[in-house]
């Protein structure tokens, strides 16, 4: 891997599923930087944007929540040529954490995605005066237990209980067992990867009847299926909206439809073509 890279952010704190994301990234790629935990998906995205010799892992879709807004808005706004390097999915076992006995919780702490992914097992175990809370991260609501005291628990991973020595009451707690989160690799320098079989764009429409639909067929034309596609506003003028897509070739593949976008959209952006890992 020839690159200066010199360390990967992630959404930190340490203990995250995007912490997890990373190891696993630097098993499969070899990866020898460093990782930092960083607060927000906007502000690294911002720190990455700003600097050539940083990257970072993100989360971009959960199985069951859906995608990240954060992720895709802010790689789509990135002045500075940001690309997704590499993917990969992690499976998401929430836990329920805490120093106190189940029978004593009052409070339970996580970020809202697992509170949602949670919501029957929470039902079906707890009185209907439970008190969620909201946190920035799994990893930031089990470090608050500490200063908590009796009576709260979180909903996290068993690792990061682990690193914090906080008790595990239950784990696998999802209520949808098969639930995994998406995370990419992203840098403004190319990581020179072997295998880049998957590609990222995002795309606005022209503002005319059937727009999409012309958009659509010319990958209907070129027999590509796209795997993934998600609208989100332009934030430009109400109505307006980006299209995100995921297909499974690579930019080799695509010089054709490239061609054939010009003429059927307002713009196009590569957000990076690159391995499945």
């Amino acid at each position: 891997m020839d690159n200066s890279i010199k360390k990967i952010l992630f959404l930190g704190p340490k203990g995250t599923y995007s912490q997890f994301a990373c190891e696993k990234f630097k098993d499969k790629l070899g990866l020898k930087q460093e990782f930092e935990p960083v607060s927000t998906i906007t502000k690294i995205i911002d720190i990455v944007d700003c600097d050539n010799n940083l990257a970072a892992v993100l989360p971009i879709e959960n199985s069951i929540e859906g995608i990240v807004r954060a992720t895709l808005d802010g790689l789509f706004a990135a002045k500075n040529g940001i690309k997704i390097q590499a993917q990969t999915r992690i499976k998401i076992e929430n836990c329920l954490i805490s120093y106190s006995k189940k029978e004593d919780i009052t409070h339970i702490i996580s970020h809202p995605q697992p509170l949602s992914q949670c919501r029957n097992y929470i039902s079906a175990n707890f009185s209907k005066d439970i008190i969620l809370e909201g946190a920035s991260s799994t990893a930031a609501a089990a470090v608050s237990l500490k200063e908590k005291g009796a009576g709260y628990a979180a909903i996290g991973n068993e690792y990061c209980a682990n690193m914090l020595n906080i008790p595990v009451l239950e784990k696998n707690i999802n209520d949808n067992k098969d639930n995994q989160t998406r995370f990419v690799l992203v840098s403004r320098q190319d990581f020179n990867l072997s295998n880049k079989i998957r590609t990222s764009l995002v795309f606005s429409t022209k503002q005319e009847p059937g727009a999409l639909a012309c958009v659509l067929e010319v990958f209907k034309k070129y027999n590509i299926d796209l795997i993934y596609i998600e609208s989100r506003p332009s934030k430009r003028a109400l109505g307006e909206y980006n299209f995100f897509v995921d297909i499974d070739r690579s930019l080799e593949g695509l010089k054709s439809v490239f061609l054939e976008l010009e003429k059927v959209t307002n713009y196009y952006k590569i957000l990076g073509s690159y391995p499945v890992v």
